[in-house]
C-alpha cells in the first residue's frame, strides 16, 4: 500500500478470492454504526440492473459509431475500471449543472418578478389586484418550466459555441482536474487507487479495502451508496462517480458483487454493457464466452424495451429476492493472522510505505 502516487505490484498477479493472504488486524473495529459491512468472495453473479439499463444506450451509441473499436482510453476495459473521486468529481458535476441551473433560475425567477411587476401596474381594486397577481405568477411558473425544457438544448448548444475559442485552455484545466481525481480498480495488479487531496493517491491491494452499504438520508427517504474504507488508515471513499446514491439497497449489493468479480482474475469479466467490447481481450473471459457460446454483441444489439419485459424482469426479480445476507465472507477469517510489521515487510520489502507508516502507526 502506498500514498506516494505510484502502484507497488509486489509480484502480484491479480486478486483471487480463494487465495486471500494473511492480513493484519485493524486498529479499530470494522463494524460501523448504521452501515453494513459486506462480505468478500461469495458471489451471487448478479449485475446491477439499473446501471446496466442505463449503460445499454451508451454502448449502443458507441457501437453504431465504432462497432468494433476498443479504445485504450476507455474508462472501463479488461485491465481497469477508472472513475472520479473527491473534489474533481464534485467540481465537474457542479460545473455541468451550473448552466441549466442558472438558465432555469433566470427564466423562472427573473421572469416571474417581471411578470409580477407588470401585473401590479394594472388598475384594479386591491383584492382583485392580489388575485390577478397570483394568477399571473402561477401562470408564468407553469409557462416558464415548459420553456426551460424546450430551450435547454439551445442554451447548452449556444454556451458550447461561445466557449469554442477557449477549447484548448479549458481542455487543459479539465484534463488536470480529471488526472487529479482519477481513481481505479486494477484487475491486472489486484490493486485499487483512490485519489487524495493534493494530487496524491492511496494505492493498496483490493483486499485491504472494506466495503459497506452506506445509508444516505435525503429528502424523500433513505437511500443507499457503496462506500469503501481502507482498513489500515481509516480513510473512507464514497463521493465517487462509481458509487452513486441508489434508492434500492439490492442495487448497491449487486454493484459490489460485480466489482469483486471484476477484480477476481479467476472469474470472467462481469457481463455488463461497458465491458462487452473488451471481453475477448481477457483470456479467462474469452475462454468462458467460447465455452458458453455467448453472443459477442449481445448488449450492443439488444432491444432493451423487449428485454426489460422478459429476461430483464426476471433479472430484477432475482436481484430483489436473492438471499444477500446468507453469503459467507472469505476474507474475515484471514484477518489477524499476521502482525502489521510482518505484513509490511512482506508487502513492501523496500521503503515503499512513505507517509503511510506515520498514519498506521
Amino acid at each position: 500500500m502506498s500514498e506516494s502516487g505510484h502502484t507497488n505490484s509486489h509480484d502480484r498477479s491479480g486478486f483471487r478470492a480463494d487465495q486471500i493472504p494473511n492480513l493484519p488486524a485493524p486498529s479499530v473495529k470494522r463494524e460501523r454504526l448504521g452501515e453494513d459491512l459486506l462480505p468478500f468472495g461469495d458471489y451471487a453473479i448478479i449485475e446491477p440492473y439499473q446501471r446496466v439499463c442505463e449503460d445499454v444506450d451508451a454502448i449502443q451509441y458507441q457501437g453504431q459509431n465504432a462497432p468494433d473499436d476498443c479504445e485504450s482510453g476507455d474508462w472501463w476495459d479488461q485491465l481497469q475500471i477508472r472513475f472520479l473521486n473527491g473534489k474533481a468529481f464534485v467540481g465537474l458535476s457542479a460545473f455541468l449543472l451550473l448552466i441549466p441551473y442558472a438558465w432555469g433560475t433566470a427564466l423562472v425567477g427573473g421572469g416571474g418578478m417581471l411578470a409580477l411587476y407588470y401585473a401590479a401596474m394594472v388598475d384594479l381594486p386591491h383584492l382583485l389586484k392580489s388575485v390577478w397577481g397570483l394568477f399571473v405568477v402561477l401562470g408564468w411558473i407553469a409557462l416558464s418550466l415548459y420553456l426551460v425544457i424546450k430551450t435547454m438544448p439551445w442554451v447548452m448548444g449556444g454556451f458550447a459555441l461561445l466557449l469554442r475559442p477557449f477549447d484548448k485552455l479549458l481542455g487543459k484545466f479539465l484534463d488536470r482536474g480529471l488526472a487529479a481525481g482519477e481513481s481505479a480498480f486494477n484487475r491486472e495488479t489486484g490493486e485499487v487507487s483512490f485519489a487524495l487531496p493534493g494530487g496524491k493517491k492511496l494505492t493498496a491491494p483490493f483486499e485491504e479495502f472494506d466495503a459497506y452499504v452506506e445509508r444516505v438520508v435525503q429528502h424523500g427517504g433513505i437511500f443507499y451508496r457503496l462506500m469503501f474504507v481502507h482498513r489500515y488508515t481509516g480513510k473512507q471513499f464514497s463521493q465517487t462517480s462509481l458509487s452513486r446514491v441508489e434508492p434500492s439497497k439490492e442495487e448497491v449489493l449487486a454493484l459490489w458483487d460485480m466489482l469483486q468479480r471484476y477484480m477476481d482474475v479467476s472469474q470472467p469479466l462481469p457481463d455488463v454493457p461497458r465491458l462487452e467490447p473488451f471481453r475477448h481481450l481477457d483470456p479467462v473471459t474469452a475462454e468462458h464466452d467460447q465455452r458458453t457460446g455467448r453472443n459477442p454483441r449481445f448488449w450492443r444489439d439488444l432491444d432493451l424495451d423487449a428485454w426489460k419485459q422478459g429476461e430483464g424482469a426476471e433479472w430484477l426479480k432475482r436481484q430483489a429476492e436473492y438471499p444477500w445476507d446468507k453469503r459467507t465472507c472469505k476474507l474475515t477469517p484471514q484477518i489477524g493472522k499476521i502482525s502489521m510489521e510482518a505484513y509490511r515487510a512482506k508487502m513492501a520489502p523496500s521503503n515503499d510505505f512513505g507517509e503511510l507508516k506515520k498514519t498506521v502507526g
